[in-house]
């Protein structure tokens, strides 16, 4: 063969070679949702049901959930109760809710909140009313948190407080990806500017 054949074979097979890396890295993403296997650790008993006929409402007391993902990561959700919405039985609300997410090879993440969403097919959960959030050096106070497997994304938002040891983060918004890591950082104002405070 002639080296120019050599040459564009070379150039031809690199260039096919990148457009496919390129498109695995940025356009092939894997859902992470279905690499989560998940338990229910206590069963539904007559001792942790309750029902009210007057409201029509059903309660679980001490509802706890524990799921893991393909990469090794743990997540672990606890409420006091959680209520079987009537209408919606793919969710239920939960109650004085504590979550504990085991990264791989990383600090837990602790979660609290007065309330949740919780999708029981989807497994995604919205954290709602006073949720706080600690992990290593972080803190955080904020209103809202979605964990959204579907979508691998987690939100925070409507966010009070942000403080990483003794530096504190104003900003209003907080949009991570699950898989790309990416990380995203909001004001809801568009003149508003994101305040980073050392001390």
């Amino acid at each position: 063969m002639k080296k120019n054949t050599v040459f564009q074979l070379l150039i031809f097979t690199i260039i096919f070679l990148s457009i496919f890396l390129f498109y695995y890295n940025f356009f092939y993403k894997k859902n992470y949702q279905k690499q989560m296997k998940t338990e229910i650790i206590n069963e539904v008993t007559s001792d942790n049901f309750k029902e009210d006929t007057e409201t029509d409402k059903s309660v679980i007391l001490n509802l706890e959930y524990k799921s893991a993902d393909a990469f090794g990561n743990k997540y672990i959700l606890k409420a006091n109760s959680a209520e079987i919405l009537p209408d919606d039985e793919e969710n239920l609300k939960l109650i004085d809710v504590k979550a504990i997410i085991y990264l791989k090879d990383k600090p837990p993440i602790n979660i609290s909140s007065d309330f949740a969403f919780h999708n029981k097919n989807s497994f995604d959960t919205n954290f709602f009313s006073k949720v706080e959030i600690k992990h290593d050096e972080f803190d955080v106070e904020s209103e809202n948190l979605d964990l959204l497997y579907a979508s691998n994304l987690v939100s925070l938002y409507n966010i009070k407080k942000a403080f990483y040891g003794e530096s504190s983060l104003k900003v209003d918004k907080i949009d991570f990806d699950i898989l790309t890591k990416d990380l995203s950082m909001n004001m809801y104002k568009n003149k508003e500017k994101i305040n980073i405070l050392y001390k």
